[in-house]
């Protein structure tokens, strides 16, 4: 049996903790290093003062903990996940003692200078296989890295996003967004409540954007999330106040059952993508789908290639196009429901999990 040693964010909802269960269903030994928390109970100051140098406990601590489980059991692979605070000579010291070492980014990277670091950069030339997310980065890990690149889209879990039992199904709202703030969204989810006023929001960023456009902390937060810009001076949208709904712990996301229950509950789950990257697909592009609700998500070739248009998903480019389908499919209850069926019908059947995703990067690798 293959020894895998995983590195990652193992806290409720993450995807790093799906993860590591796919691997563990597939029949790997999988050993964690739990990589979420490492600022927990840190001063601003000191954070910044840590993350700027790129030393101090913290950082110290994570690799003295990476090393002695390595020392103790003695993987084969090590799987770093979004590890932006390991160092070179702890991933050397993880090859020396012949593991193979691969990286696993579910998010972009080369495109947000802020998703940097100094330690982040330095491990990329230096793994043996780096597993990307998005395509349109494959280019720039070929040309900062040594090691094998492979693409492998996102997927979704399929014990934490299986279509819930109906009593768990308690959103009731007709339209619902899962997801963090951005200006775009916000724009097209008050014209979602011009058509109904049953619409619902959770993520990051959403209280936030309701506070006075003159404070200083949303400008500088939101300003992080605006395409363009360092700080966001929009009015807030006084339409949304009503949709916004508490989340868990302090990024207002939903998870789990709770995620679950929200989507399987509504007549549209809404799959935005962010104008910050050029992403073509999220985890939420499966996610809704396994889950069995139905997914308005805007139109991209990768979208297209996943989910056929108008048989298992529907799609939008502009924003007259978003606000006509939202006022479609909440009229045409049948047609909602045939595309939500055959949306799940082809991501059980077309290796859309992170089973399926794992299975085939350690099939490349030989694993």
């Amino acid at each position: 049996m293959t020894r895998v040693l995983f590195i990652g964010y193992l806290g409720r909802g993450q995807t790093s903790g799906m993860r590591r269960a796919a691997l563990e269903r597939l029949g790997y030994e999988v050993e964690a290093v739990e990589a979420g928390g490492l600022w927990k109970g840190s001063g601003y100051a000191t954070r910044q003062l840590e993350q700027l140098t790129a030393s101090g406990p913290r950082i110290d601590g994570l690799n003295a903990r990476v090393l002695a489980a390595a020392q103790r059991f003695e993987p084969q692979l090590v799987w770093a996940e979004k590890q932006e605070y390991l160092r070179a000579e702890t991933v050397q010291q993880l090859r020396a003692g012949g593991a193979v070492t691969l990286h696993y980014n579910p998010d972009p990277y080369f495109s947000l200078s802020w998703k940097r670091t100094r330690l982040a950069d330095e491990c990329v030339k230096l793994y043996d296989a780096l597993v990307v997310t998005k395509r349109y980065e494959l280019d720039e890990y070929r040309r900062h890295s040594k090691g094998r690149v492979m693409y492998s889209p996102l997927g979704y879990d399929p014990i934490g996003h299986a279509p819930p039992p109906e009593h768990v199904a308690n959103a009731r709202e007709k339209v619902v967004f899962v997801g963090g703030w951005e200006p775009r969204r916000e724009r097209l989810l008050a014209a979602a409540s011009e058509a109904t006023s049953e619409v619902a929001v959770w993520g990051y960023g959403w209280d936030i954007a309701q506070r006075s456009r003159l404070d200083p902390l949303r400008a500088l937060r939101l300003g992080r999330l605006t395409p363009g810009r360092s700080v966001y001076l929009g009015a807030p949208h006084n339409r949304l106040s009503p949709t916004l709904r508490a989340g868990e712990g302090s990024n207002g996301e939903i998870y789990e059952e709770r995620y679950a229950g929200v989507v399987a509950g509504s007549q549209i789950a809404l799959g935005f993508l962010r104008e910050l990257n050029p992403d073509q697909h999220t985890t939420r592009s499966f996610e809704i789908p396994a889950i069995g609700g139905f997914m308005l998500a805007d139109r991209t070739d990768d979208h297209r290639e996943f989910f056929e248009e108008g048989r298992e998903a529907e799609y939008f480019s502009t924003d007259d196009e978003f606000r006509d389908k939202v006022k479609f499919y909440l009229a045409n209850e049948s047609a909602r429901l045939r595309i939500a069926r055959a949306g799940h019908e082809r991501c059980m059947t077309s290796g859309y999990s992170y089973d399926d995703r794992i299975r085939a990067v350690m099939n490349e690798l030989k694993l």
